[in-house]
């Protein structure tokens, strides 16, 4: 018979079972050991809650946390370096020994274990002093750094990593200048910014798509994307089309450029009807082309129903999420941040880019469920999470059977971390930490319920994982 009709049936044996963070969110360790200051970490410091200098304090931790991934039974791991760990000021003359040794360090325990790292390069926390020498993202100057930058890892640790994530959720980055260090008070100088940290955030991957290639050929690497799969609120095209638009211009747009090397049609309309002009310079055309993704990273978490409305966004530009309404489906388990569980939907999203990019590897860079969580005699029931990781690794399995190349999964989060907005209050952990947000306590941690459950899921290939009603989960 023809490899044409042989479909997987199952995960394949060598699939990578994962978790995942981000190196702000977990670290702490914020200015010590030579780190300079990021974005993320100022951005926290304004919230109402703690901030990035403690975190939960992985960077004092990384033995026993690496111990904890090892008990779970991790295949892979999913973190990011902090630009600013290895570069204080973003461009030194020299990187930072101290940061160097601490990922040298990380990822050896996790080659010792026999847990594939997942590196992520940047992960929302540019340095403070590359916004204060240009502006950051927003000048073409952060090309030539963030590719330095990237050189300098494949250098250091590209002998040990096998998969590259070049930047986490840029069409955030680019929606929310913000999160960037961008900022202007005239709204239309800020899109422009936004839009041109967007396209040389894509200059900027590309050439490193390329780099990585030519240093180790075999060696997997693309973008970290932010997954929205959007629903009408009702049959109408208006409505289905503003949801198509948003998916286009938050998530594919990402994806498209970066498999197809050229800015997508959509976006090209986009920037006329809004009278954006990006900086575009001779030879950017070739770059795009030139530098292409060999893989995507997928953050898929739920399904969002949306409508037309009058009311504006006031977190994100205008233009992309914007007139529109977020509707609750009541019939699905939602949580208090407004995530549904929808597990279907990652079967249909997952779908949706095969039929984009055919057989193009995927790893589910992020997949998990926030809930407020104490400690119960040194326990965490955390039924929710297990019913979540239940359905969408089912629906996984699923996807796979319906030939999406999907090589790993790393629900968010392997710890609970720091939320910016919300401090400890908004965990994902399958290990609890001991802390809340008002006082470190001991930072003691605790594997939950759900750890027990992934354990088994990783041990037996997610066998245990059954089909299950999705009004169960109410």
């Amino acid at each position: 018979m023809s490899n044409y009709y042989q479909l997987a049936d199952d995960f394949p044996q060598d699939f990578l079972w994962g978790a995942s963070t981000s190196a702000f969110q977990v670290e702490g360790a914020a200015k010590i050991d030579g780190k300079g200051i990021t974005v993320a970490d100022q951005r926290s410091k304004k919230g109402k809650y703690l901030d990035t200098s403690i975190s939960v304090d992985h960077y004092h931790h990384l033995e026993e946390d690496v111990a904890l991934m090892a008990e779970l039974g991790l295949k892979s791991y999913r973190f990011s370096i902090s630009w600013a760990r290895i570069f204080p000021h973003g461009n030194d003359e020299k990187p930072n020994q101290k940061g160097v040794d601490f990922y040298d360090k990380l990822i050896k325990l996790l080659v010792k274990n026999k847990i594939e790292p997942i590196v992520t390069l940047f992960h929302f926390d540019c340095p403070v002093a590359l916004v204060e020498q240009y502006g950051g993202w927003a000048s073409r100057r952060a090309i030539t750094d963030y590719y330095r930058y990237a050189k300098t890892l494949f250098e250091l640790y590209g002998d040990r990593v096998n998969y590259w994530l070049t930047i986490n959720e840029q069409s955030l980055l680019a929606n929310v200048p913000a999160m960037n260090g961008i900022k202007d008070d005239n709204m239309l100088k800020l899109r422009q910014k936004g839009e041109n940290s967007n396209y040389n955030m894509f200059l900027a991957q590309a050439k490193v798509y390329a780099l990585c290639h030519e240093l180790f050929p075999e060696a997997k690497i693309g973008p970290a994307v932010s997954y929205m799969t959007n629903f009408p609120y009702d049959h109408t095209s208006a409505n289905a089309l503003k949801s198509k638009s948003m998916e286009d211009l938050i998530s594919f747009i990402d994806m498209d450029v970066a498999l197809r090397g050229e800015l997508p049609s959509y976006y090209l309309r986009y920037l006329k009807d809004n009278k954006l002009v990006l900086d575009i310079h001779d030879g950017d055309e070739e770059i795009l082309q030139n530098g292409r993704a060999n893989f995507l990273g997928l953050n898929w978490y739920s399904t969002s129903v949306f409508k037309l409305s009058h009311q504006e966004n006031p977190k994100m530009l205008a233009g992309v999420i914007s007139n529109v309404e977020k509707v609750r489906d009541k019939r699905l388990m939602n949580s208090e941040w407004d995530f549904s569980y929808d597990p279907v939907g990652l079967r249909f999203a997952l779908q949706k880019v095969n039929d984009r990019y055919p057989n193009i590897p995927i790893i589910i860079t992020e997949c998990g469920w926030p809930e407020r969580e104490e400690l119960d005699n040194g326990a965490v029931h955390d039924q929710k999470r297990i019913k979540y990781l239940n359905g969408h690794i089912f629906e996984l399995r699923e996807a796979i059977r319906d030939g999406v190349n999907v090589i790993s999964f790393n629900p968010w989060s392997f710890l609970d971390l720091l939320s910016v907005n919300d401090g400890m209050d908004k965990r994902y952990g399958l290990v609890f930490v001991n802390r809340d947000n008002e006082s470190e306590k001991d930072l003691a941690r605790y594997p939950k319920d759900s750890f027990y459950f992934y354990q088994k899921v990783i041990k037996t290939n997610a066998k245990n994982v059954v089909e299950l009603n999705i009004n169960e989960a109410k």
